[in-house]
This record gives C-alpha cells, structure tokens and sequence, in this order.
C-alpha cells in the first residue's frame, strides 16, 4: 500500500507467475501513478519522475528493455536508467 499525506491509499500488485522484470516496471508504473496523482492533489508539478531530456513538461514512462526494467523517455525512447537507479 501507498498512503499520501492526506491519509488516502492505494494498493500495488504484481503478478507471481511474471518474469521479474515484468514486475518491476508493473509496479514501477502503479508507484508512478499514485506519484503524479498526489503531487496534483498538493498542488505540485505532477511530473515524477521528470524526464531530464524535456524538463516540465512529461514523467518518464516505465518500460522494458533488454529483459530489464527501465524509465525512459515517452516521446523520444531514450533509456535514461534502469528502475531503480533513478538520480536524487
């Protein structure tokens, strides 16, 4: 479970039978997900993780690459890191 300040919840699965990788980004997407939805709620850019290519204007999208779990760009592709690895 994912609890915001306001005291509000939401659940995170993965399925077992997955390959690990699968679940990583499954997970990786729902944790992204409720992020961008409390940083709205707060008022708050609702861009996590910001994609450093385009500052300001689109998150990162969770992705497989190479059988790993990885954010990368929506718009252009780019592998920025893999999930996990994501800088401060």
């Amino acid at each position: 479970m994912l609890y915001g300040p306001d005291g509000s919840g939401q659940g995170v699965s993965a399925m077992a039978g997955e390959p690990l990788p699968d679940r990583i980004a499954s997970v990786a997407d729902q944790v992204q997900e409720w992020a961008v939805e409390a940083l709205w709620h707060a008022g708050r850019p609702a861009t996590w993780p910001e994609c450093p290519e385009h500052p300001g204007s689109h998150p990162l999208a969770a992705q497989l690459r190479d059988r790993r779990a990885a954010w990368a760009c929506p718009e252009t592709g780019i592998l920025i890191c893999l999930v996990g690895e994501l800088a401060a």
